[in-house]
């Protein structure tokens, strides 16, 4: 197996990356409050904007389905389009992977074995959800965790109190055209709208276990045990790690991309670490965060390996961004 952990500050410029709401022709940003401690020593509370961790996961499973596909790894018919339904239920699940769980008849003993059948399919049959986990929610309840971990992204503490949150306006014209001013509508011509954007040095935090792909987990009796060959586990951990690779080099993070893709989306900082079991990286919300990992890895390491950029940043540090995330992840590959 291998643990990856990730943490940097990216800068993202006249973002709209997370937008959660529309009130009439206002297109709202989303926001979370952050506490910090002021040099006065009081509490402050700012509302700024921000990115969701299920925005950055279903990005890093889009490319997932991609890459598995390329490794020949099967991935479920949704998945495969971007839907994310994750075998909530029997229609789903029988769509999805064509696979019909059987009904239980009340016993506990027959509805652990389907439970086990269901985690079993699934697991067979799709490699994001193996991956990725699901919540199948039809009797009996099956949970199968996710093996990657992530989070809200956040302005950094040192910028919290710069960044601000800006509506900018737009407008559709349909003067000139038959459109204007005919049918049940009566349209007129100009349609005004606003769209909230903002810029600042976002967090960024994402961990990839390994250690339980392609393996059951739901029964605690089964806990463990190897669901598809060992070269498929293998493969589908590789497919995993070029998914991170390419999710951090190009960084396609937002749904608002074609026509408000940040304008710029330059990394600070980043460090990666490879292990072989369970070691994560503390958080980038302070700056020095690649210091107390220096601390945090004299002190406890799981044959962990830090790679770092800026040059001179940290434990093995490169000249640029790209360097950093390629090498770790072929790190992270011979260790699989």
């Amino acid at each position: 197996m291998v643990y990856v952990s990730v943490r940097g500050r990216v800068w993202l410029q006249a973002e709209a990356a997370n937008m959660v709401e529309s009130v009439g022709n206002y297109v709202k940003h989303r926001r979370a409050p952050i506490i910090v401690k002021s040099e006065e020593g009081d509490y402050v509370t700012y509302f700024v904007p921000t990115i969701s961790g299920e925005s950055v996961a279903h990005v890093y499973q889009t490319i997932l389905a991609k890459k598995a596909e390329g490794a020949k790894e099967p991935v479920c018919s949704l998945c495969k389009r971007g839907i994310f339904l994750k075998s909530t239920n029997k229609d789903v699940i029988k769509d999805a992977i064509s696979f019909e769980p059987p009904k239980p008849q009340g016993k506990k003993a027959d509805t652990i074995s389907i439970a086990d059948q269901i985690e079993e399919a699934v697991i067979k049959g799709c490699t994001v959800e193996d991956v990725g986990g699901f919540l199948y929610a039809d009797k009996p309840n099956v949970k199968r965790t996710s093996n990657f971990y992530t989070g809200y992204m956040v302005p950094v503490k040192e910028v919290l109190s710069s960044v601000s949150i800006d509506p900018q306006l737009q407008s559709r014209y349909a003067l000139g055209t038959k459109f204007v001013g005919v049918g049940e509508s009566n349209a007129s011509g100009q349609m005004i709208y606003y769209v909230e954007v903002s810029s600042a040095l976002f967090t960024f935090a994402f961990d990839l276990d390994t250690s339980l792909i392609g393996k059951r987990t739901f029964n605690v009796s089964s806990y463990g045990s190897p669901v598809i060959e060992d070269q498929d586990i293998k493969e589908r951990s590789k497919a995993s790690l070029d998914a991170l690779k390419e999710l951090l080099l190009e960084f396609p993070i937002g749904a608002k991309r074609t026509r408000f893709d940040p304008v710029d989306k330059t990394w600070e900082s980043i460090a990666i670490a490879t292990s072989d079991d369970v070691w994560t990286l503390p958080s980038p919300f302070s700056s020095d965060y690649i210091e107390r990992a220096k601390a945090k890895i004299s002190k406890v390491s799981n044959n962990t390996t830090v790679f770092t950029y800026p040059k001179n940043s940290g434990i093995q540090s490169y000249d640029t961004f790209e360097e950093a995330v390629i090498n770790a992840i072929e790190e992270a590959k011979k260790r699989v």
